[in-house]
């Protein structure tokens, strides 16, 4: 069965259209507020019921409840990150199955407001990272051994197979999902004789995309788990690296104010890099090497920089209370959400439900309210900012998942859709028609 003729048939009576002109302001930093303008579009969900994921709509996602028992649609595989790009609107399914090959999908909103399938992928190298670049959705994973024209894996000096690759997986937007993998080396990338894991995917919007650089010796053959990095020899520096659509190396950004910039939870590596309003970048660090001396804080590029702003500086370990933090992701302006580690000691294993918004102009940090207690929190999923505020599902002990709208300009969170008969929101997104 075709899914996005399914999804068109069954699923467009529950679509959201919504317009809006909102105005935004994150705080007070003296900015004039301007317009956030949204297309009109349909609000997408993935939802996990007890072993299965579907994909359903609501009419408004600001209140009320709905069920996946009705209108919405079964996948035939479970597991998907789903990711939203904006210019072109497209929703897209990553997955990877331990192995086994994993089939990406797409969707896309027509002028009719009907959800299409626009393509399928199967990606056969694992996934740490993600993001968008150019008209591609792009994911990536180190640890990888090169190989040179003949096939041949490239050595080290000892003769050991060499782990300083790093797969990406280009998925064009444009061109049904047609995918290209492509692999580069790593070794001595920052200068220092080291190999590095790559964090994220920015797209500046000049034809590059900023990386954060995990630099680390080789990981320890005998070491278990899945994270390509090794012992991490420079914890008190941060490296991010530009890279055009070939994977050529345009430059790299180098500072010792704070870490390098990933947030780390087992083998994933979470971008800690976005970019604000203005087309200005910040570089976030949230120090989980427990060897650094830095606290957590951020840096400045500037639009169209080849260099950290050396006179900015935001050490947010100092507003927090000594709490580090995971996962950053931008709500509007120079507004972003923090999540955070319960406890002042991180790992990668260690809890992160607590929340904060900190505005990058003013410099200031506040913790979010209105959400379950962060020892009730036991799932969330990717958020999606939307008219100036962020939608982030959150599934609390004893209550059904359900997103939570949070305001920047106060912290403040009030709940909005809830879903009953599922056990998580994955997932939430917007899709406007081109």
């Amino acid at each position: 069965m075709n899914i996005g003729n399914f999804i068109q048939k069954t699923l467009v009576a529950g679509m959201v259209c919504c317009a809006a002109q909102l105005y935004v302001s994150c705080g007070d930093n003296g900015d004039t507020p301007t317009p956030e303008k949204e297309k009109t579009g349909a609000f997408m969900l993935s939802v996990t019921g007890e072993s299965t994921e579907y994909l359903l709509q609501a009419t408004d996602i600001s209140q009320g409840e709905v069920s996946i028992a009705t209108n919405s649609k079964t996948l035939e595989q479970a597991g998907y990150t789903w990711v939203f790009n904006r210019t072109p609107s497209v929703a897209v399914g990553l997955i990877y199955q331990q192995g086994d090959p994993g089939i990406g999908l797409g969707y896309k909103i027509d002028d009719a407001g009907s959800l299409q399938e626009i393509g399928q992928f199967q990606i056969s190298s694992r996934f740490t990272s993600y993001g968008f670049f150019d008209r591609y959705a792009l994911t990536s994973v180190g640890g990888q051994t090169p190989v040179d024209a003949q096939g041949n894996a490239l050595v080290d000096a000892a003769g050991n197979p060499r782990t300083d690759g790093v797969t990406f997986n280009f998925i064009d937007l444009n061109s049904g999902l047609a995918l290209q993998e492509k692999t580069i080396t790593t070794l001595n990338i920052t200068g220092n004789g080291e190999q590095a894991t790559l964090s994220g995917i920015v797209d500046t919007g000049n034809g590059e995309f900023l990386t954060g650089l995990v630099a680390s010796q080789p990981r320890d053959p005998d070491a278990t788990g899945g994270a390509s990095s090794g012992r991490v020899t420079y914890p008190d520096s941060v490296w991010v690296a530009a890279f055009d659509a070939g994977l050529n190396l345009k430059r790299i950004y180098r500072d010792d104010r704070i870490s390098y910039s990933s947030g780390r939870f087992r083998s994933q590596y979470y971008s800690q890099i976005g970019k604000a309003g203005d087309g200005s970048i910040y570089v976030f660090s949230g120090s989980f090497e427990s060897s650094t001396s830095r606290p957590c804080g951020a840096l400045k590029i500037n639009s169209g920089a080849t260099t950290f702003d050396a006179s900015y500086y935001f050490n947010i370990e100092e507003k927090t209370d000594g709490y580090r933090f995971r996962k950053v992701w931008h709500v509007a302006d120079h507004c972003f959400l923090l999540e955070m580690y319960n406890d002042p000691t991180v790992s990668a294993i260690a809890t992160a439900t607590q929340y904060g918004i900190v505005d990058m102009a003013a410099r200031t940090f506040k913790w979010v309210t209105g959400i379950p207690a962060k020892d009730q929190i036991t799932g969330t999923g990717l958020p999606a900012a939307h008219g100036g505020k962020m939608y982030f599902p959150i599934t609390a002990e004893g209550a059904n998942p359900a997103l939570y709208i949070i305001d920047p300009a106060t912290a403040a969170a009030v709940k909005g859709l809830s879903v009953s008969g599922a056990t998580s929101i994955n997932a939430v997104g917007i899709l406007t028609a081109e």
